[in-house]
């Protein structure tokens, strides 16, 4: 019976060590042929309205996330680190995009969250007209970078991290 229950809990160890793995090893797609990603506004957690077509001229890196998800905190130290080298850059910009579905992520939850860690990028509220119905998203987090035609050039499904968003971005240019 020992042996039993030693086996098992090797398995489960593998088995998490598989999925931890696996998060840190979430690859960048690129996109090719680029397609046009359809035009969208979401309001910002300091009611300013964005509006994708206002970034033309940009790369635009959108991070798809929400406060109870595990891997997008763990990515998020990387993703300010980024947004403080980006800050004032005519060339790039990023947003968070929070995917508020009122039950397990509200407005309020990830606003604590980013006051919280001292995070300051950007944050976008979706209700799922971005996330789901424009892109579609398989889960979270989710990284997508536009170039700056306005087309989709790359994305990322799962954990990423600065180094990973930064060769995307210069893929896009």
């Amino acid at each position: 019976m020992r042996n039993v229950k030693l086996v098992v809990l090797s398995c489960l160890v593998l088995l998490m060590v598989a999925g931890v793995s696996s998060l840190a090893l979430a690859q960048a797609v690129q996109v090719n042929p680029r397609v046009a990603v359809q035009n969208f506004a979401l309001v910002s957690t300091a009611n300013e309205t964005i509006r994708l077509s206002d970034q033309k001229g940009k790369v635009v890196i959108l991070n798809f996330w929400a406060s109870w998800c595990p891997p997008c905190r763990a990515e998020m130290p990387e993703f300010q680190e980024l947004h403080e080298e980006l800050e004032g850059s005519e060339e790039v910009v990023l947003f968070l995009v929070n995917q508020i579905d009122g039950r397990r992520e509200l407005v309020e939850t990830g606003a604590k969250y980013l006051a919280d860690n001292d995070l300051t990028m950007t944050n976008l509220l979706d209700f799922g007209t971005v996330g789901t119905q424009i892109f579609g998203i398989p889960g979270l987090p989710t990284t997508v970078v536009i170039d700056a035609e306005g087309q989709l050039a790359g994305y990322v499904v799962g954990a990423t991290n600065k180094a990973t968003v930064l060769q995307m971005v210069e893929d896009a240019k």
